[in-house]
């Protein structure tokens, strides 16, 4: 399923995540496998409007879809919840689910976690019956570990992808704690299987940060320790494309802030919170910064490198978010990343 795919990453179907999807460039695009996590998209009235951005963002290309859980049962009074929820009926197998998952062209399951022996074989003979291979995804801190299941599961489809996913943490020592038996007991269980090393270490403070600051992130070193320990198994890197849990407002008012992702950490600028003075401004900076010529041709750089006064490129927080995330992808994905003839910068 993963082959000459580089990079798995995991994006919610939030606007930024999606955006900053659907504005890769094509061979990018073509060198990695996004999982998507499917919620309800924003103020949307049914999840179709969910599934059209995800096709409209995907086109032709491979890719997984999961459903978010974290948003099942959410406070959300529009038919769109509703709907959401209805994919997680475990009847038949969640059938309703993997007719969503068909209605795709080249989308593959991603199994839903159950402690019912019948559903879960019943799930398997769905995945069977689609012929486009099955996702194990275990999460640390989920609530039904799938690690404990593959040992006792019916034989999976042919081409099964399990994804190992530390989730977030700033310790990197809660990650690889946590990653390395979980690997070792899927390796041993499935040791033909494809074999997915994910997490996330994207900061959850920027407060101590006026000006610039380069922060460390540690996916990448997990990556290396497993693939230093599991030498023969066949593992693909993957992350959370720059994000990490959503975290509540605060109420104060939040200064300007750019990050420039690179391969293991993030350039952070960010405006003093006692004199912002936007965007453009703290763009400049960035623009003339060495970290910025260091990345390669992206739609997030190039909307960086197109902010002025005018209200042109970063112009918004919403697109400020969207920049990383772009960036994030296209480094991790190991692409030549050569723009189309026709791109431009999106504004919002």
């Amino acid at each position: 399923m993963l082959q000459l795919r580089n990079y798995v990453p995991l994006l919610k179907t939030g606007v930024a995540e999606m955006e900053a999807y659907r504005a890769l460039y094509p061979d990018v695009k073509d060198s990695l496998f996004p999982v998507f996590l499917a919620r309800p998209w924003p103020n949307a009235s049914h999840f179709d409007f969910t599934i059209d951005k995800v096709r409209e963002a995907i086109g032709d290309h491979p890719f997984g879809f999961a459903l978010d859980s974290d948003r099942h049962r959410h406070s959300n009074t529009r038919p769109a919840q509703q709907e959401f929820d209805a994919l997680f009926n475990s009847r038949l197998g969640y059938a309703h689910y993997y007719e969503v998952v068909e209605s795709f062209d080249h989308a593959v399951p991603v199994l839903i976690p159950t402690t019912n022996p019948d559903v879960l074989i019943r799930q398997i003979g769905n995945a069977e019956r689609l012929d486009r291979g099955l996702i194990v995804h275990q999460r640390r801190h989920a609530t039904i570990p799938l690690s404990n299941l593959i040992l006792s599961l019916p034989p999976l489809p042919h081409d099964t992808v399990v994804i190992i996913d530390a989730g977030w943490s700033r310790n990197y020592l809660d990650l690889e704690s946590w990653a390395m038996p979980v690997l070792e007991r899927a390796i041993s269980a499935l040791p033909e299987a494809e074999i997915v090393v994910m997490s996330s270490s994207f900061p959850d403070s920027f407060t101590h940060i006026v000006g610039d600051l380069e922060e460390v992130g540690t996916e990448r070193r997990l990556f290396a320790a497993a693939r230093q320990r599991f030498q023969q198994a066949d593992l693909t890197y993957g992350d959370w494309a720059s994000t990490r849990p959503t975290q509540g407002g605060g109420g104060a008012p939040i200064p300007s802030r750019i990050d420039v992702a690179k391969l293991s950490s993030w350039h952070i600028f960010r405006a003093n919170p006692d004199n912002d003075l936007g965007f453009p401004e703290l763009a400049w900076t960035v623009q003339h910064h060495e970290c910025l010529a260091e990345a390669p041709d992206c739609w997030g750089k190039e909307t960086i490198l197109v902010t002025d006064d005018s209200g042109a490129g970063v112009a918004t927080r919403p697109i400020a978010t969207q920049v990383p995330f772009n960036m994030h992808m296209t480094i991790q994905s190991g692409a030549s990343s050569v723009p189309p003839t026709d791109e431009v910068p999106y504004e919002d």
